[in-house]
């Protein structure tokens, strides 16, 4: 991938005076503090996202094994519906 970064000219000729002391490319650099900066802030799942919002298991007064049983729940609402 390439990136194009607009460094004001100051910052520009420390960076390369840095790379070139350090010996290492302008690429090399970014590319390290880029992983660096993505490391940071991980992807979460959905299931931590819910969490972290305390929406996991927010129905109140429904049963509580809905989510393990929602075959059983569903199959059992479509008979009562039936049955009227």
């Amino acid at each position: 991938m390439t990136l194009t970064v607009r460094l004001d000219p100051a910052l520009e000729r420390k960076f390369e005076s840095v790379c070139e002391r350090q010996r290492r490319t302008k690429s090399a650099v970014v590319s390290a503090l880029v992983r660096e900066f993505v490391a940071r802030y991980p992807q979460k799942s959905a299931y931590e996202v819910a969490a972290a919002m305390n929406i996991i298991g927010c129905v109140r007064g429904g049963p509580r094994d809905l989510a393990q049983n929602a075959k059983k729940y569903v199959s059992k609402a479509i008979r009562a519906k039936h049955s009227r």
